[in-house]
């Protein structure tokens, strides 16, 4: 827009003056020749001209013009530099890929630019596209601040709003601390109140920031000036349901929708915040709406897939996730969700190949290993899941998630003394998980093997899970009668096994015949002994982890 209100300012320029230079013919004017063939280019107005006419107004004032002809042909000069300095910055910002010689356009259309300051300091716009060269990737950041503060005095000085606000939201982009970017921000916005492109800044700085109220406020301003913009009504849901306010988001997706209800991402949107509130028929019900707008939107179909595998409707969720990797084989969340409803389904190989070809994607993915070592666990490959701990523990000797896992595959394979060792280890970086406490008061209690029992401990530990489970899991209340009955106090063991029985019936009804069996042993005035010693299955043919 800059470059063609020049151009046809430098027009009215040429026409105007035309006769001035046929007045003026008889003066003392060496370079009028040069002026004349630059004119007569200009009014040809074909882009290719432009380094030449530069070239003979500057031949023209060296060789000698009056006043008026050099003030001519210096605005002639300007006026041609811009237009060239535009069309090379449009192949850099103009295109939705750069130019791959962009590097090369922005040292011509900066050397433009200079020639232009040499004759118009004042030249605002100069000074605003010299900012955004050197914004680019090689360019001189701290020259591109000192372009644009200049930028924004001279929009300042010619009250031009619209521009100011733009120059604004530059320099903002170029801040590298927080509160000098919002200032800039604020200040575009007070420039130009309307200026879309300064609320969508703004609001989205302060969501960053953690600003919500803020953020909505200039978003709800964005959709007074424009009440029918789907993408502010998406954002406005967005933000709100960050907030937990649903109901807020759910008019403004209601809003989208009405809006674009051929737009699958609004059924998806608001199937997100149906999820949120568990309405889980509701979620189901959009994310399949937006499947029929839309039938292979991979996003969609994930997230149904997902809703499926959680509502245990595992053919569904099957169903969803083949036709995803179908259109997007080898997609690294829809391969993962299939492990889930693979292992889900009791199919643990097909769940483990799963995971496998993801991690030789991303080998280093912790929380990929540690689901990959519960698949061996759950697979009867104990040792397996011990290999992988072991390497993720190489790497982080701190993870206590792995440390505490590693210590019941140890135990599941009658490897008391190490797993002890790992819980131990484990409980220091995370002396509050009822898990670490739990199993390590179980193994201290039950081992067969004397020396490393230790039944005071054990309750202290077993005491303790239990105060951070406010005494509500039957699994850690068994755990403290077999430290009671490991010290002898088979009556405080039959009272806690008895309240486990009673709370086991209701949350643990698959293992009531165990937590009996314990209870019998104190009944008997036995403590209780466990020693697991899984044999690890033998790994599945070549054919089958080829599938």
């Amino acid at each position: 827009m800059i470059s063609t209100r020049v151009a046809t300012s430098s027009l009215v320029l040429v026409l105007s003056l035309l006769a001035l230079q046929t007045s003026n013919a008889t003066a003392a004017d060496k370079g009028l020749e040069d002026l004349d063939k630059a004119t007569e280019l200009q009014l040809r107005q074909n882009p290719q001209d432009l380094e030449q006419i530069v070239k003979l107004c500057e031949s023209a004032i060296e060789k000698g013009l009056d006043e008026d002809n050099t003030g001519f042909a210096k605005q002639l000069i300007v006026s041609s530099l811009w237009q060239q300095a535009s069309l090379r910055a449009a192949a850099i910002f103009g295109q939705p890929r750069p130019d791959p010689n962009w590097r090369q356009y922005r040292e011509l259309a900066t050397q433009d630019i200079k020639k232009i300051l040499q004759h118009d300091e004042s030249f605002a716009e100069a000074h605003e596209l010299n900012a955004k060269l050197q914004a680019l990737p090689g360019g001189n950041r701290e020259e591109s601040l000192k372009s644009i503060g200049t930028a924004i005095e001279l929009y300042g000085k010619k009250k031009d709003q619209s521009a100011l606000a733009k120059a604004y939201i530059l320099r903002a982009q170029l801040r590298e601390n927080a509160d000098e970017r919002m200032a800039d921000i604020d200040a575009a916005v007070k420039a130009d109140p309307t200026s879309v492109e300064s609320l969508q800044l703004r609001a989205a700085i302060n969501i960053e920031q953690g600003n919500i109220e803020k953020a909505i406020a200039d978003f709800e301003e964005l959709i007074k000036q424009n009440p029918e913009n789907v993408a502010v009504h998406q954002a406005l849901a967005t933000t709100y349901a960050s907030t937990k306010k649903y109901d807020e988001a759910l008019k403004h997706l209601g809003k989208a929708i009405e809006l674009a209800p051929d737009n699958a991402l609004n059924y998806a949107m608001r199937a997100e915040v149906y999820e949120a509130q568990e309405k889980y028929d509701d979620a189901l019900a959009d994310l399949t709406k937006a499947l029929e707008v839309s039938p292979n939107n991979g996003a969609a179909l994930l997230a149904r897939a997902r809703l499926y595998y959680f509502q245990e409707k595992l053919e569904e969720a099957r169903a969803d996730i083949n036709q995803l990797l179908r259109e997007r084989p080898g997609l690294s969340q829809g391969v993962l969700l299939r492990s889930m409803i693979e292992a889900a389904d009791g199919d643990f190989q097909k769940a483990i190949v799963d995971l496998q070809n993801i991690l030789r994607a991303d080998p280093t993915n912790v929380d990929l290993q540690m689901q990959l070592a519960a698949f061996y666990v759950a697979d009867e490959r104990p040792r397996k899941a011990i290999q992988v701990l072991s390497g993720i523990l190489a790497a982080d000797e701190g993870n206590w998630r792995a440390l505490r896992s590693r210590g019941d595959a140890l135990l599941s394979v009658g490897n008391h003394h190490q797993a002890i060792e790992d819980y131990n280890t484990a409980l220091k970086l995370a002396p509050d998980n009822d898990g670490i406490l739990n199993n390590l008061a179980w193994v201290l209690s039950t081992s067969p093997k004397d020396e490393v029992r230790d039944g005071k401990r054990a309750i202290e530990l077993a005491t303790k899970a239990c105060e951070v489970t406010n005494y509500e899991m039957p699994h850690i209340i068994s755990t403290l009668a077999a430290a009671y009955a490991e010290t002898g106090d088979f009556e405080n063991a039959i009272k806690w096994s008895k309240k486990c029985i009673e709370l086991g019936a209701e949350k643990l009804p698959e293992q009531i015949e165990q937590l009996r069996d314990e209870l019998k042993h104190y009944e008997e005035g036995k403590p209780f002994r466990e020693l697991q010693d899984v044999k690890d299955k033998l790994d599945p043919p070549a054919r089958v982890l080829d599938t």
